[in-house]
């Protein structure tokens, strides 16, 4: 067998594959002698039909086994041979298999990227402080005590901000009825006893800021223009006069920190709260100075390293890209279709990111390899436990899953690169 291999580009290499003449006569040979047990010819017992016959019956079928069965077998004798670190197959050529003539194809594959690593001890990186005010503390719980209001029915007392209204209205757009107009606006356009927050989140946009200072009884003109992305796809862009009253008001009363409050929040006293609040606090400051030192050492090793990645796990990549940020712009409330009509924003978005976050794979498994890190299999089952909760499955069941779609070996080159990572962390040079 001949083995050529020529450059497509950094990462693309085109392997000329021909196969001996003799070689592919014998694995024809021992094809036709499978053929022959188990063809069913008119005229002659299972197994006895002379091999010309089966020959010129079954040619196509043959040749179709020899392509799926023998020439992967040459590719991966040809891969050894050769020492290519292939990532991704690309592209393999159809060859013409005759009879006393060898077979020549072409397979082209991405291969891992050859580099040399930068520095990567004493990176040069600012440490942001980790401090918890009071203040900060005293907002948690605010936002606690805020979490357990109630609303008190009340009379003689304006609508202020956060307080409800209850409302009857009647909307129109270009002077007719809005639900005629839009009939898919119906419960919009007109009501009579809705209760609606003074605040941004009413369901009708602007409405809530225009309650404001209102007491049951009071009438009032409020022009509402819907958003583009507004809930009624058909009332996007409407402008919309209404003609509401108040005809009732709930005030938002704010519990003090008392024993209810804590009793239901299961903590022994207020000292504790304050205590356990500051914890959480300066875990998730310390978490964040982590992740802002990670970025520096991030923007330092792609920045120092000269690399040329594989374009087909550059591909790879942007596709779960795309669907990390669509899915978390959907989880924000962005439509679907918002999120399709801004798709060339998203695509060209998500290539840069998917770029770096490849380069960063190899670099970070480089240096780890360099120090010989590697990842247990304990702490491999402990990650997939992790993973398992996260997604509310069955650990093994989800070991399972990864093992049958090939994923599992990413579970521990994520650990492997997590201990680059906090090496470089340790041995950064702290400005």
């Amino acid at each position: 067998m001949n083995v050529s291999v020529k450059d497509d580009s950094a990462c693309r290499k085109i392997m000329t594959i021909e196969i001996p003449a003799d070689k592919i006569a014998e694995e024809k040979a021992e094809t036709l002698k499978a053929y022959i047990k188990f063809a069913n010819i008119p005229g002659f017992r299972k197994g006895k039909a002379p091999k010309h016959v089966i020959a010129k019956k079954y040619a196509s079928d043959i040749n179709k086994d020899l392509q799926e069965r023998v020439l992967p077998k040459f590719y991966h004798e040809a891969l050894a041979e050769t020492e290519l670190k292939v990532v991704n197959v690309v592209d393999a050529t159809e060859p013409e298999i005759a009879d006393d003539a060898p077979v020549s194809f072409d397979v082209t594959v991405d291969i891992e990227p050859e580099f040399t690593l930068p520095k990567y001890t004493a990176i040069p990186i600012k440490e942001e402080k980790v401090e918890v005010t009071d203040e900060q503390v005293q907002a948690q719980i605010d936002m606690i005590l805020n979490q357990h209001a109630n609303y008190e029915e009340v009379e003689g007392k304006a609508i202020e901000a956060g307080d409800m209204g209850q409302l009857t209205y009647e909307a129109t757009t270009e002077g007719q009825p809005l639900q005629d107009a839009i009939p898919e606006a119906k419960g919009i356009g007109s009501g009579e006893g809705y209760w609606v927050s003074a605040d941004e989140h009413a369901f009708i946009p602007g409405m809530g800021e225009a309650l404001v200072g209102l007491n049951i009884g009071d009438k009032k003109e409020v022009e509402v223009t819907f958003p583009e992305d507004f809930m009624v796809k058909e009332l996007a862009g409407v402008k919309a006069l209404y003609n509401i009253e108040v005809t009732a008001v709930r005030v938002r009363t704010v519990p003090e920190l008392n024993e209810d409050i804590l009793s239901k929040l299961q903590v022994e006293s207020e000292e504790t709260l304050r205590a356990s609040i500051r914890e959480q606090l300066e875990a998730q400051a310390a978490n964040a100075a982590l992740g802002k030192k990670h970025e520096q050492i991030v923007e330092y090793l792609i920045k120092k390293t000269k690399l040329e990645v594989p374009e087909s796990v550059v591909q790879q990549q942007t596709r779960n890209v795309i669907n990390d940020i669509a899915n978390r712009r959907m989880m924000m409330g962005e439509t679907q279709d918002a999120i399709m009509a801004d798709l060339e924003n998203l695509q060209k978005e998500a290539a840069d990111q998917a770029l770096e976050n490849v380069k960063l794979r190899y670099i970070g498994l480089g240096i780890a390899k360099e120090e010989g890190f590697e990842a247990s299999e304990m702490e491999i089952d402990e990650e997939i436990a992790s993973m398992a909760i996260q997604q509310r499955k069955d650990a093994q069941a989800l070991r399972k899953e990864m093992m049958e779609n090939g994923s599992i070996d990413s579970v521990g080159e994520q650990i492997r690169f997590n201990k680059a990572l906090d090496y470089m962390v340790d041995n950064a040079k702290v400005k």
